[in-house]
């Protein structure tokens, strides 16, 4: 019995060893979720040329069920949990809202002149409502995992394809003007040939482009046409990178994202990214070293800065000279993007019906700005200003519930899963909802860090969840 034992474990050690051959992964002792998830983050470049990467999701989902249907003639999914029940509630009241400005039957708004009133938008909206609330439920009902390695490893060779195009755009091309070519989607919808900075990047071919706010200013965000995009996913990579066991491999990774999210020029990840960086600090040593070790930082810290006059000068000075840099980078965008935040607190409060159900559009323009009413901020425009305390309350709940399904089922769960939720809840503060941060709640889901057990009938009953290979599971049989 000792024998076998022994025997088993050391097949499951082995299995895990195996799943790399040198720099490439084995693609055969990887699970469906797993694979899909490399083929999506791999293939990125191939999706931006289609025009599809604003639409993954939603061919993900019609994939899975169809899948389900094809091979089960039904969908397996559990009871619907509150994480599904507020999203779907939520991007429902969303989708009610569109409808009824598509009809021009909306009692509270009124569809903007210059707005397309096209079939497609409302269809692509629909789908919108069913895609992520779906997935949601499908990973919670048939409890899919992927495992760590596999995503980093992923996320490498996405990080390797853009430091290999910044580095044609910027010794090659000198980051010259050019018109981008329209994407394989663009040209079978009919979008318009010429592009025009500010509507419809996703119909273009765009690698980066310049902010006339800083005097040109080359901005790069590789296959995800705008730059707040790039950079969350690049935070995403960066975040994830500080779980992986590999030390060199964690820095590599670690170093270059931080890399990019400098070329992005995204601010509101500038900021939100080294607040992440310092609480997994936080967390890591407090839970390697022991809370001991943090007081004794916190004293040394304050004892330092308080009563020595030149560190004090010193980190007094740092923190006000960094603080203007980014107050005065992109100078006119910031000035621009407050006023229009303080029009829309005012503009939140000025109608008790609107305040209750939200404008669903977006306000005028502020003046002397091109910035409207009602953007540039996810929790002040997208929620409180378009979708009032309705739409506010609905997904608060749903975060809310996330973030408790995720801490009841973190026995196995990497740190990064509760940190790229933070770095998007900071975000949210001025950056919008892009289709990114739904990919990011689902990696969120899924990860998962598997511990090799000592006992064989307890590894056997779990092996599915991780993405074991199919013989070598006959074998533990």
């Amino acid at each position: 019995m000792t024998s076998n034992l022994g025997k088993r474990i050391s097949l499951v050690q082995t299995e895990d060893e195996r799943l790399f051959s040198g720099v490439w992964l084995r693609w055969r002792d990887l699970n469906v979720a797993e694979r899909l998830v490399c083929a999506v983050t791999v293939l990125m470049p191939l999706w931006w040329a289609l025009g599809l990467i604003p639409y993954i999701l939603d061919l993900i989902t019609l994939g899975i069920a169809l899948c389900e249907w094809w091979r089960y003639r039904k969908l397996r999914l559990k009871r619907p949990s509150l994480v599904v029940l507020t999203l779907f509630a939520y991007y429902m009241y969303q989708f009610g809202g569109e409808f009824l400005l598509f009809f021009d039957a909306h009692p509270l708004a009124v569809l903007p002149l210059d707005a397309e009133r096209k079939p497609i938008n409302l269809i692509e909206s629909a789908f919108s409502v069913f895609s992520l609330p779906y997935l949601i439920w499908y990973i919670q009902s048939n409890n899919v995992r992927v495992r760590l390695q596999v995503v980093a490893w992923a996320f490498s060779v996405s990080v390797v394809q853009m430091l290999a195009v910044w580095l044609v755009v910027h010794f090659v091309f000198s980051n010259a003007f050019y018109n981008p070519p329209r994407t394989l989607w663009a040209v079978l919808t009919g979008k318009s040939i010429q592009y025009v900075r500010g509507n419809g990047e996703t119909n273009y071919l765009l690698l980066y482009g310049t902010d006339q706010a800083v005097g040109g200013l080359s901005r790069f965000y590789s296959f995800f046409h705008r730059p707040e995009t790039f950079a969350l996913f690049v935070g995403v990579v960066g975040i994830l990178a500080l779980d992986i066991k590999n030390r060199l491999w964690s820095v590599l990774l670690l170093v270059a994202s931080i890399f990019l999210i400098g070329l992005s020029g995204t601010r509101a990840v500038w900021i939100a990214f080294p607040v992440v960086l310092f609480i997994s600090f936080w967390y890591t040593t407090g839970k390697a070293r022991g809370s001991w070790l943090l007081f004794a930082l916190i004293a040394i810290m304050s004892f330092v800065t308080l009563s020595l006059p030149p560190a004090t000068n010193l980190i007094f000075n740092t923190y006000t000279d960094t603080a203007t840099s980014i107050a005065n980078f992109r100078e006119n965008s910031t000035e621009h993007r407050g006023a229009a935040y303080v029009g829309t607190l005012e503009k939140i409060l000025d109608n008790p019906p609107n305040f209750l159900f939200g404008y669903v559009v977006s306000g005028p323009t502020v003046p002397g700005t091109e910035i409207e009413i009602g953007s540039h901020s996810f929790i002040l425009g997208s929620l409180l200003y378009k979708g009032g305390l309705v739409s506010s309350g609905l997904f608060l709940t749903f975060w809310a519930s996330l973030i408790t399904w995720l801490y009841r089922t973190r026995m196995d769960r990497p740190v990064c899963c509760f940190l790229i939720l933070l770095l998007l809840t900071i975000t949210f503060a001025t950056m919008l909802l892009s289709y990114i941060a739904p990919m990011a709640i689902l990696l969120s889901m899924l990860l998962r860090r598997p511990a090799i057990k000592s006992l064989s009938g307890t590894w056997k009953r779990n092996s599915h969840l991780i993405g074991l290979n199919p013989k070598l599971e006959r074998s533990l049989r």
